[in-house]
């Protein structure tokens, strides 16, 4: 059965932080609360769900033939970027 009652700081805490990692009907089972509770909790404190990123390109700077990275391009890029998980173990050496 769901909790009843006003939405506490906990729980509207976690609400704001899951909102955009997770759905509401998933929100609402973690929580134990019914989805309509979760839900006009989000619309009374009007939380947003974050937008998607806009992609890299459209964060260059262009000026008349010229292209400049601008910071929030390269921590984009960084942020996107696939790091390796672990070097080739056939590539290492063993000294002796």
């Amino acid at each position: 059965m769901a909790k009843r009652g006003p939405i506490g700081k906990v729980e509207s805490f976690y609400i704001e932080n899951k909102i955009n990692e997770h759905s509401i009907e998933e929100i609402a089972l973690d929580l134990d609360r019914s989805i309509s509770s979760v839900e006009k909790f989000i619309k009374k404190n009007k939380i947003n769900q974050a937008k998607p990123m806009p992609p890299v390109g459209q964060q260059f700077a262009r000026s008349k033939g010229t292209v400049v990275m601008t910071e929030n391009a390269s921590s984009m890029s960084d942020h996107t970027r696939v790091l390796p998980n672990n070097r080739d173990r056939t590539c290492t050496t063993n000294i002796k």
